[in-house]
């Protein structure tokens, strides 16, 4: 017999059917291996992504806290009201200045009235 010269423990061992099983289990951990990689490459990807959003948000953060401390004086509320409403103080003086002045005639726009189809074959048949 071929197996005849090992212990027990050998023939098992070194049998067919155990190296069978060695391989499918080299298999199966293997493909383990291979996801756990997967989704670490996965969550690294996400965790930069997170960081580049999380630094834009601080930007935007302190962006808006800037603004909101230049609203609280009143510098700020001042010049927030004069560019949005275009208000002034009671004692200051507004100059409108506008450009030569133009006739009415040169500012018509012409009106192109588009009739319907029924209405032009009326007109074609003279009612």
């Amino acid at each position: 017999m071929k197996y005849s010269n090992y212990s027990a423990w050998n023939r098992i061992i070194r049998s067919p059917i155990m190296m069978f099983v060695g391989i499918v289990l080299f298999i199966i951990l293997a493909k383990a291996a291979w996801n756990i990689h997967e989704r670490a490459s996965i969550s690294e990807a996400r965790l930069d992504q997170a960081q580049t959003e999380l630094q834009k948000l601080q930007e935007h953060h302190r962006d808006l806290s800037g603004k909101v401390t230049f609203l609280l004086t009143e510098q700020g509320v001042e010049s927030e009201l004069r560019t949005k409403y275009l208000a002034v103080k009671d004692d200051e003086l507004v100059a409108v200045i506008t450009g030569p002045e133009m006739s009415t005639t040169s500012m018509s726009i012409p009106v192109v009235v588009q009739e319907n189809w029924f209405i032009r074959f009326l007109h074609a048949m003279g009612l």
